[in-house]
């Protein structure tokens, strides 16, 4: 006889695992800096807040910086973070980007007895490339120049406008 589990029920314990959300990616340019914003639910204010290097489901190396549950900015080398109760989101900093960076991150908050809900962040260490003005076109059948320009706003492209002349 088999037994059936409904999924509502592995839903609902699971359910801590969105408690903490994070921005999913980020990228920065080499001496640059990044702030990641990680949100988390309410009753999770007074709890303390960090950012860690990703070790699978947990942190590989303890936490890099972390809070003590106030709203005190924490600075530890490079990074810093401060939490926001009213908001409920915490902001990590890291500046003087290196390529040794990138890599997978947690954000997360700290809770006792339990697991800690966390989110990952995948930190991209590259410079950033804008592309203006005309440029030859290529592969096109119609003769003269091309171009683009790039509007990129937070790490993402806005908008791209192509001309053709």
């Amino acid at each position: 006889m088999r037994i059936k589990v409904p999924r509502v029920s592995l839903s609902l314990s699971l359910a801590g695992c969105w408690a903490v959300t994070g921005p999913g990616a980020v990228r920065g340019p080499p001496g640059g800096s990044v702030a990641v914003r990680c949100r988390y639910q309410s009753g999770y204010e007074r709890n303390p807040k960090y950012w860690c290097r990703a070790g699978g489901l947990f942190c590989s190396n303890g936490h890099i910086v972390q809070t003590d549950g106030s709203e005190a900015e924490v600075t530890r080398g490079r990074v810093s973070i401060r939490d926001n109760h009213p908001q409920r989101v915490f902001t990590v900093t890291v500046g003087n980007l290196t390529p040794a960076d990138a890599g997978t991150y947690h954000c997360g908050v700290e809770r006792t007895g339990l697991l800690d809900p966390i989110d990952t962040v995948e930190l991209t260490v590259s410079p950033g490339k804008s592309r203006r003005g005309p440029r030859q076109c290529r592969g096109c059948r119609a003769r003269g120049r091309a171009g683009g320009r790039w509007a990129v706003e937070g790490g993402r492209i806005r908008s791209f406008t192509v001309w053709a002349v």
